[in-house]
């Protein structure tokens, strides 16, 4: 849905975005440039990876969808597209990346302090820079996750999930280790076993109702990977937390 939160001036601020898949989409031009860590996005459907030097527009009534696999910091720009209209800067808003020289980063560094004339100067020679083409498509593995972690007690298979984004079984798994710095298969344990507990805390369902639910085979082996991970059973893991305040059921 779009928002209709466009701010009557430029918005300067850093922000660190999740390790989920999300999709956005406002009323207002906004840019990333990355300070650290990586952010995966995907605009105008096309992916992009937003890294340290790395500027990408994100148009305004852009449908975009991004994910964070470990720590990051994003300086974000929001535009009214008005001010951009008004000072000619729309043609530079093209969801194209840019690897910004260091001259041009060290002043990015101080748009926070919100002068808006600094911005334009700043935004004029940024959007001047050649664009960026090199980089590793990830669309598909971005649309695959959340598929994955709405669906845990699926019986996945990681060859199956390689032949989804047609790329071969090992070229897939170096995409995704790239992606969210685990092996597929380290990452659907931890997925699995962050709804587990969440369950735990949340439902009165039964250890194996929570284990069939989460993707385990059985309430034995969701024990010996709990233990692996938390170095103590599930049962006693559970009777340490606060009395759940939800008595229903998993969805399966």
């Amino acid at each position: 849905m779009l928002a209709t939160d466009s701010p009557a001036a430029p918005l300067v601020a850093v922000r660190s975005y999740p390790d989920r898949v999300l999709s956005d989409r406002h009323d207002y031009h906004q840019l990333l440039l990355g300070l650290a860590g990586g952010v995966e996005l995907e605009v105008a459907g096309r992916g992009r990876r937003v890294e340290p030097g790395v500027l990408v527009p994100i148009p305004s009534g852009d449908t975009h969808h991004y994910l964070a696999p470990r720590d990051n910091h994003t300086l974000v720009v929001d535009l009214p597209v008005a001010w951009c209209e008004t000072l000619g800067l729309e043609a530079g808003l093209a969801p194209h990346a840019r690897c910004l020289p260091p001259a041009l980063m060290a002043r990015a560094l101080r748009l926070e302090d919100g002068a808006p004339a600094a911005l334009a100067a700043w935004l004029g020679r940024a959007l001047s820079v050649p664009v960026h083409t090199d980089g590793e498509p990830r669309l598909r593995l971005l649309r695959l996750l959340p598929e994955i972690e709405a669906d845990l007690a699926r019986r996945w298979r990681v060859r199956d999930w390689a032949a989804r984004c047609h790329l071969a079984e090992a070229a897939f798994a170096r995409q995704f280790r790239a992606l969210t710095g685990r092996s597929p298969h380290a990452w659907l344990v931890e997925r699995r076993l962050a709804r587990a507990t969440a369950l735990m805390t949340e439902t009165s369902a039964s250890l194996t109702e929570i284990a069939l639910a989460c993707g385990f085979g059985d309430a034995a082996h969701f024990s010996r990977t709990f233990r692996d991970r938390h170095v103590c059973s599930p049962r006693a893991w559970r009777q340490a937390q606060p009395i759940a305040s939800s008595a229903s059921k998993p969805s399966r």
